[in-house]
């Protein structure tokens, strides 16, 4: 009997503390975090940080569209990588301008994000030249209150390359 009491005062519980909880919504949000580099971009990237903002508008009650501007910033190292070293040199930056999509179930959003990176690349004379390509993004984020955490995947499509990240950020939402 104690068991069934317990789970049915837990079932009661979790109900209250979603429901307290703010519904995801359509809005504005600034963040800050921490960009993980993976597959090839990992070897010779090291761990980096972002800042950014996005604005969205509610389209359906679960849907919002908007847009989402990002700075991304990596030290490179020496990675052995031709292509790689070739291409950026030892950093790599770069501003993401994309349309955002996300989906809200409670305090819960996956978003997808489409658009443009202006990034920091080499010429082959050796100047740093600043390059557009198409940049994508897609993940998975939780609100409460006014606070946001993000974790989301990241690739630039370049010449050479494509860098591709995870990022983890925190935000405030308005």
């Amino acid at each position: 009997m104690t068991c069934r009491r317990s789970t049915l005062v837990s079932a009661c519980l979790a109900c209250l503390i979603l429901a307290s909880a703010p519904a995801a919504h359509a809005g504005a949000s600034i963040f800050a975090g921490v960009n993980f580099p993976t597959g090839d971009f990992n070897e010779g990237a090291k761990t980096g940080w972002a800042l950014g903002g996005y604005y969205t508008w509610d389209l359906l009650p679960l849907v919002d569209v908007g847009a989402t501007v990002a700075y991304n910033d990596f030290s490179l190292g020496l990675s052995g990588i031709p292509d790689l070293d070739e291409a950026f040199g030892t950093s790599f930056n770069a501003w993401e301008v994309e349309a955002l999509g996300q989906v809200n179930v409670l305090i819960f959003k996956a978003f997808l994000g489409l658009g443009l990176a202006n990034y920091t690349g080499i010429d082959a004379d050796g100047s740093d030249k600043r390059k557009t390509k198409f940049a994508w993004q897609v993940g998975l984020a939780a609100e409460f209150f006014i606070l946001e955490a993000r974790l989301g995947y990241h690739q630039i499509n370049t010449d050479a390359s494509s860098p591709n990240w995870v990022a983890l950020t925190l935000g405030l939402t308005f």
